[in-house]
């Protein structure tokens, strides 16, 4: 439930949801909502729980402010489980309702979860999968693979589980588990039978783009992938255009940003500080690259990825002893296994020690022609690094795409046979990358913009609606309730408060509850009665959005203003 959403809030444009991976690292402790909000960087808290007993959930969930602790919304749900979907759509739409009427204007689609399989089984064997997945190291990534092929025994029919193994392979071939060629033929065949199934699964168009992108070699195909991927919803992953950025584009500083913005999404997750490092390091800027590295190492101090790359940047700083001592710990965790190995000779290269490393290179089992590529280039020896990038050609090497912008090729780049292979890579076709879509989703008022007459039309009718107090006392009053009062869609009303009135929903409708708490409060036949109690029977549901609410519009508290009215 929690995970769904999650990814659900993470699908409306505007709204900054931190990830999963963040999120949970609170889960089960009882940390003072207002330091999860210092650590996360969040104005607000969605918190809850789900109690199951049989076929029936009780779902308790809270909206709470973490700058005060104040609770801003709350609320019970008992319902029946039989269908788990249709029940993470209504809370997640409820959720994505309630943080609108207290913030700002946002699109909310009607539905936010859409069911993707009937087998619930599956569905937690995905979910098993995807926390592995996440994770992106060698063991993690063997574990989700299984993981991801159970949930298809369950249910040949699930796309998501396709997508996901699609993906899954591309990292089998990026470990050199399998060939370039294994890995993206069977990452395509995964995801070209997610979309028969379902031809909007966000994460198979992902898959495509990272296929065309480094195996194809089709630049512009890639892009159009990774754009259909954003409309089809995916979110909170920006790995892939980061690496087109960086190889393609040759704009550091873009993808670095765009990998700062995933940190703020996910701060606590050791694979957001992992992408950043990589971006700082293809930069060239080993500094920050180390920092970025060590940061997600103090998520994981056992992400043998970050190990072995730190140990990269820390060879090119010069730091030897250190570098050589991450890569053994990387190698220590993945019992021999990965590309630590090859790090270690390019630390070895970069300390001036190449007694030994030729004789290595060429004892060694290559997957990937790329790899010894690097090498020799590195020991400035263009025939034999020219000699690999041939077989790399061949096979499609992953990093062949890395031939137009990445520095490690510098010492061979003007080798005439070097040259070949560059045109023939056909970089030159590639043209101008083509804006995400999501940066034109919304204009000011976007879809939901009403004309002048429309708007004149609508605010007659909410008007004549909150003149009964008792529409306005109505604790269960909502925005999409008013909206369905007044023939309205409800992201054209939020669009109406918040852009043409100035105010979000609860502000709109509390200060016609204010007005009716001051008559109240005033009322000689009420004096027997608390403020608190008054406030209630004005249509408030909050004790403190209550007194925060009337401290705001007066600037005094209800009992200091009662009072002042009294002296008058």
């Amino acid at each position: 439930m929690s995970e769904e959403i999650i990814n659900a809030l993470s699908r409306i444009n505007g709204l900054k949801v931190t990830a999963r991976t963040s999120s949970f690292a609170f889960k089960g402790l009882k940390e003072d909502v207002r330091i999860i909000g210092n650590k996360l960087g969040v104005a607000s808290v969605i918190e809850g729980s789900v109690r199951k007993a049989g076929k029936r959930v009780r779902i308790t969930i809270q909206l709470i402010r973490t700058d005060n602790g104040f609770h801003l919304w709350s609320e019970n749900f008992d319902r029946k489980l039989s269908d788990i979907f249709a029940l993470q759509d209504e809370i997640s739409l409820l959720v994505a309702d309630k943080i609108r009427e207290n913030f700002d204007h946002m699109e909310i689609s009607d539905h936010l979860v859409t069911s993707k399989t009937s087998n619930a089984e599956a569905y937690q064997l995905l979910l098993k999968g995807s926390f592995h997945f996440k994770r992106k190291d060698l063991e993690d990534i063997q574990k989700a693979l299984a993981y991801f092929q159970d949930a298809l025994q369950l249910d040949p029919d699930y796309a998501e589980a396709h997508a996901f193994i699609g993906e899954t392979y591309l990292h089998y071939a990026g470990f050199n588990l399998i060939t370039a060629e294994k890995g993206h033929s069977e990452a395509r065949e995964a995801a070209e039978k997610a979309l028969q199934i379902n031809e909007n699964e966000a994460r198979a168009h992902k898959v495509l783009a990272y296929i065309h992108l480094f195996y194809d070699w089709d630049w512009d195909g890639a892009i159009a992938s990774y754009n259909r991927a954003i409309e089809s919803g995916l979110t909170n992953e920006n790995e892939f255009i980061t690496y087109y950025y960086i190889f393609i584009q040759k704009d550091y500083d873009q993808a670095i940003r765009i990998a700062k913005e995933n940190v703020v999404k996910d701060p606590l997750h050791v694979i957001s500080h992992w992408q950043l490092g990589l971006c700082y390091y293809f930069a060239g800027r080993f500094e920050e690259a180390l920092h970025a590295f060590e940061q997600s190492l103090q998520q994981d101090s056992n992400f043998s990825e970050s190990l072995r790359w730190k140990g990269v940047v820390l060879g090119y700083l010069g730091r030897f002893e250190e570098a050589l001592t991450a890569i053994e710990q990387a190698l220590t965790i993945t019992r021999g296994e990965g590309l630590a190995l090859l790090d270690r000779l390019t630390v070895k290269i970069l300390q001036q020690e190449h007694a030994g490393v030729v004789e290595e290179i060429e004892q060694m089992q290559h997957l990937d022609p790329c790899d010894p590529a690097a090498l020799y280039s590195l020991l400035n020896m263009p025939e034999k690094a020219v000699a690999w990038l041939e077989k790399g050609l061949e096979a499609r090497s992953v990093m062949m795409v890395s031939l137009k912008h990445f520095w490690i090729w510098n010492n061979i780049r003007q080798d005439a046979a070097f040259q070949r292979i560059y045109k023939s890579m056909h970089f030159h076709e590639q043209r101008a990358l083509k804006a995400d879509p999501r940066s034109h989703q919304l204009q000011e008022g976007g879809a939901a913009k009403l004309s002048s007459e429309e708007i004149v039309e609508v605010t007659e009718a909410i008007s004549q609606l909150l003149m009964d107090e008792a529409n306005v006392t109505d604790q269960s009053l909502s925005l999409r309730s008013l909206a369905e009062a007044v023939n309205l869609h409800p992201n054209k009303l939020s669009w109406l408060l918040n852009r043409h009135v100035g105010k979000n929903f609860n502000e709109f409708i509390n200060q016609y509850r204010l007005e009716i708490f001051k008559q109240k409060a005033l009322a000689p036949d009420n004096h027997h009665l608390t403020l608190l109690g008054l406030a209630y029977e004005s249509g408030f549901n909050s004790k403190s959005v209550f007194n925060d609410y009337f401290k705001k519009s007066t600037g005094l508290t209800p009992r200091a203003w009662v009072k002042a009215q009294a002296k008058v």
